[in-house]
């Protein structure tokens, strides 16, 4: 989890943090370090005092379609609106045809 980055990033102190989410320094401190797991209610509570997502807090990066091209954009229609079978077979020939990328199977 990327708890400190995001304090860090917002201005707040760990005791801000805590008294906000309402329990200790101590507990907090541990969650950023690992040592404590907080449960999903005091996610959301991180979450909503640092004015975030929880994929944020996560790390999970979410797609920009605005950097998409035209092109790749017709091609996530076409792979979205195609049965399962299509989709994979356009997957393996796709992917027989990279360069320079590892070649991995997805299934």
């Amino acid at each position: 989890m990327n708890l400190k980055e995001i304090r860090l990033a917002k201005g707040l102190t760990q005791k801000a943090v805590a008294d906000y989410i309402g329990c200790s320094s101590v507990v907090y401190s541990r969650y950023e370090t690992g040592d404590r797991e907080p449960s999903i209610d005091m996610l959301i509570k991180i979450a909503d005092c640092f004015e975030v997502s929880l994929d944020d807090i996560f790390g999970r990066a979410k797609p920009d379609a605005s950097r998409l091209t035209a092109y790749e954009k017709a091609l996530l229609s076409a792979a979205r609106n195609a049965d399962e079978r299509a989709q994979q077979d356009a997957l393996n020939m796709l992917s027989s045809h990279a360069v320079g990328i590892k070649k991995e199977n997805p299934a």
